[in-house]
């Protein structure tokens, strides 16, 4: 008991390692059940037969006569010992018979296209004689095996007896046959490997031949089999839903209702991609031959629901296949594979087949390489008209319905195929996104100048509807991961805001189709975020919450520079247009502050997302803004046409509202903020006191002649002495409200500075300062700190020891 309790179960087995055990023990029975021996055998002698009349038509051994009598006499023979041996369990007679056609098929092929020795009429004869009773002798013993020996024998035997020369028309006319034998057999037989083997026979050697030897004069001779080829497997698929119900069960049928159209299609392109048009007549006769097989399947409702929703689903494809093959047909074929492929993909889901499922998904990753082989560049289409374009969209299109059907099917799907869903909404909107930005690089706009932003806002503009388009069908399908890639739109508003070509001081971001971009990018941003609440429960709100703030950080930099825009035609200072920069983002966090305490605090986005506009988003914007503080100080900012003024500057105003209100927040805030207020307190301070030494090098710029870059005013005599000024009237400042309020710590931040002062006196002021700024500033320093010794002495340590919301009770002098 206790050894079995603590054995380690196997994992349970997923659906493809079952789908594969299944494959491979079909191998293994057809080699090891009923006869084996003359199954291979057959196969054995059929080839060895081929290859030697081949050899003896080289060779030129034996007459003619007697070769073709020999070989016909022993296939005769096959089949009649086979039929003599026909009730035997383990299938030997049907196995002679099969290969007794094959070895007919070949003979006859043989004696008519090697030899012509029989006349093409005669030996079309013979072989209609031949399929007919090949195909009896197969319906009558139910013997799929006995056909698909038939069937094969009678397709390679052209291959295998081939010269290179010779009449297509004879071949296609001889395949023809073939092919109604098989339409025969599905009137009383659902046989689904023989089907399968006679469309991949079909046009695999049709496609074969085609590559080596077709001509464009030769169209008119071909066309026409290809029409009947697609015929007979259609017919096929019809014949099949008929005797088996609607279940288009397994890769197989798959396989004929979306890869005939596919094979047919490719094929046509071959033939047809010369001729003007001729692609989009062929895509419209395609779709209307389906429309009218689902209308008759509907109208019948006796059998075919499923196999109508497919031919449905192929008009629809072929219609819309239609007008781009009228613009530019070039990528477009091999792109349609990737709609087929989600085609078999939603055949192999209905009908939980793992094969049909791996061979959708297959097709569409060929599909996308067969685009990238073919793609050339530079299409001479109409932009989002042509073949890069439209090509490149059938595969994102079908990836997108590729992603719908995983999530849909989730439940029925392999732990290694959940996963892939995501995956497939990645490539698809990545092949989307590639083509319409190359599209978008090709577009032209009259009195365009080399600097413009056309392009960006034209890019701008097709990624704000990808976003709508993404999060509307999100929204409607109840899917949130159809949207997961346009979490990048809002990236992508901030790429395209840092990377105009305009300096903001000539034009707004408004302009060369700004006026139209912004808003809609913005509206996309905020459509997408409402469908992430509504489906809230399936979103990452971490990302939600982040995107919010981002959004509305982006608002607040694009109306600043909207603001400098405007302002600069008024051709003011440059101490107006960088104080515009803090100033409109400092009014729009004042603005969100007072809608939030109005009735609009009840309605979205700020009922469930205040805090990222009011807590944690304002506490972000307020740190840029001090970062922005700290960088505009280093500039000389002229007030024209005001004169200056120190601290009445209207940067210096600004910068200085900054900082209050960063402290006001900290004093005030209910909301958490991103820091502890003791540490945002002492940020707050230090910025403040970075912010004094600039504003005091602005004025020495001013007042005294000192020219910037920044590094060359520091280092002259009246920056240093004016430093040395202001150091020591904050630490009198500090040092004085602490001795006013009895605590320690700004008592003890104040000394330090006046230490500070007095060692940047001997070590730098005394040994580079002229002798003036020497003396002014020995005497000024010196002065405040004897005002400081006596309006600010250092508090009783017994003072600290007051009530205070931020006390520790373990550690009262704290």
């Amino acid at each position: 008991g206790t050894a079995s309790a603590g054995a380690i179960e196997p994992p349970p087995e997923t659906a493809v390692e079952r789908a594969v055990r299944a494959a491979l023990g079909r191998v293994w029975r057809f080699l090891t059940t009923g006869n084996p021996v003359v199954r291979i055998g057959a196969v054995v002698l059929f080839f060895g037969v081929a290859f030697l009349l081949r050899y003896a038509y080289e060779h030129a051994l034996l007459p003619i006569e007697l070769r073709l009598t020999g070989s016909a006499a022993a296939a005769l023979a096959l089949v009649a010992a086979g039929w003599r041996l026909r009730d035997r369990a383990d299938t030997y007679g049907l196995v002679l018979q099969g290969a007794g056609v094959g070895i007919l098929y070949l003979t006859i092929f043989a004696a008519a296209r090697l030899y012509d020795m029989v006349p093409l009429a005669a030996a079309f004869a013979a072989l209609v004689v031949l399929v007919a009773a090949s195909s009896v002798l197969a319906v009558v013993q139910r013997s799929q095996a006995l056909a698909l020996f038939a069937t094969s024998g009678g397709f390679l035997a052209p291959v295998l007896t081939a010269t290179g020369e010779g009449s297509h028309v004879a071949l296609f006319s001889y395949y023809a046959l073939l092919n109604a034998g098989i339409l025969a057999m599905a009137w009383f037989r659902s046989w689904r490997w023989l089907n399968w083997a006679g469309f991949v026979f079909t046009f695999v050697i049709g496609a074969a031949w085609g590559r080596e030897y077709y001509r464009p004069e030769l169209f008119a001779s071909t066309e026409p089999f290809l029409i009947l080829f697609f015929a007979f497997y259609l017919g096929v698929s019809l014949l099949f839903a008929r005797r088996q119900a609607p279940a288009l069960a397994g890769l197989v049928d798959g396989t004929l209702v979306f890869g005939t159209p596919a094979a047919a299609m490719g094929l046509q392109w071959a033939l047809v991609r010369d001729m003007p048009f001729a692609m989009a007549y062929s895509a419209l006769a395609a779709a209307l031959v389906y429309a009218a097989l689902a209308w008759w399947l509907r109208r019948r409702g006796a059998f075919g629901h499923l196999l109508g929703q497919s031919f449905a689903a192929l008009a629809l494809v072929f219609a819309t296949l239609a007008i781009p093959f009228a613009v530019d047909d070039q990528r477009l074929t091999g792109a349609a594979w990737a709609l087929e492929g989600a085609g078999v993909l939603w055949v192999g889901l209905r009908q939980r087949q793992v094969l049909a499922r791996a061979a959708g998904l297959a097709l569409q990753l060929v599909a996308a390489g067969a685009y990238v082989v073919d793609w050339q560049g530079g299409s001479s289409g109409l932009p989002f008209a042509n073949g890069d374009f439209l090509g490149a969209a059938l595969i994102a299109i079908a990836a997108g319905i590729t992603g719908w059907l995983l999530f849909r099917h989730r439940p029925a799907l392999s732990r290694f195929e959940r996963p892939q869903q995501l995956a497939w909404v990645w490539w698809g909107a990545a092949w989307w996104t590639a083509a319409g930005l190359q599209d978008v690089a090709r577009l032209t706009f009259p009195g365009e100048s080399w600097n413009g932003n056309h392009h960006e806002h034209a890019a701008l503009l097709f990624l704000a509807g990808t976003g709508a388009l993404l999060a509307t069908a999100a929204r409607r399908l109840a899917w949130p991961g159809g949207m997961q890639p346009a979490v990048l739109l809002l990236a992508a508003l901030w790429a395209v805001l840092l990377g105009l070509d305009v300096d903001w001081r000539r034009a707004s971001p408004w302009v060369d189709l700004g006026w139209l971009a912004w808003p809609a990018g913005f509206a996309a941003a905020y459509w997408h975020l409402a469908v992430r609440d509504r489906l809230a429960e399936q979103v990452s709100a971490r990302l939600t919450a982040w995107w919010h703030t981002g959004a509305w950080w982006l608002m607040l930099v694009l109306g600043a520079w909207t603001a400098a825009a405007l302002l600069v035609r008024l051709e003011p200072g440059g101490g107006w247009l960088a104080a515009v920069w803090g100033a409109v983002p400092l009014l729009g966090l004042a603005l969100a502050a007072r809608l939030a305490a109005g009735p609009a605090a009840a309605r979205w986005p700020l009922t469930p997302h205040g805090d990222r506009y009011l807590g944690h988003g304002r506490d972000g914007a307020l740190a840029l803004l001090g970062a922005w503080v700290v960088v505009s100080g280093t500039w000389p900012a002229d007030p024209a046409p005001l004169p200056y003024l120190p601290l009445l500057h209207p940067l210096e105003l600004t910068q200085l509202a900054v900082l209050l209100t960063a402290w006001r927040r900290l004093d005030r805030a209910p909301a958490p903020a991103l820091v502890g207020r003791d540490a945002g307190r002492q940020i707050v301070g230090a910025v403040a006191f970075v912010w004094l030494n600039l504003c005091t090098a602005r004025a020495v710029h001013y007042y005294a002649g000192a020219s910037y870059p920044l590094d060359r005013l520091v280092a002259t005599d009246a920056f240093q002495t004016a430093a040395s000024i202001l150091w020591t009237s904050v630490a009198l400042l500090l040092m004085g409200l602490g001795a006013r309020r009895g605590q320690r710590t700004p008592w003890t931040i104040g000394a330090v500075l006046l230490g500070a002062v007095v060692l940047k006196l001997f070590t730098v002021d005394l040994a580079n300062l002229g002798v003036v700024a020497r003396i002014v500033s020995f005497l000024t320093v010196g002065a405040i700190m004897l005002i400081i010794g006596y309006l600010a002495p250092l508090p009783p340590a017994r003072q600290e020891r007051q009530p205070a919301a931020d006390t520790d009770p373990e550690h009262p002098g704290r």
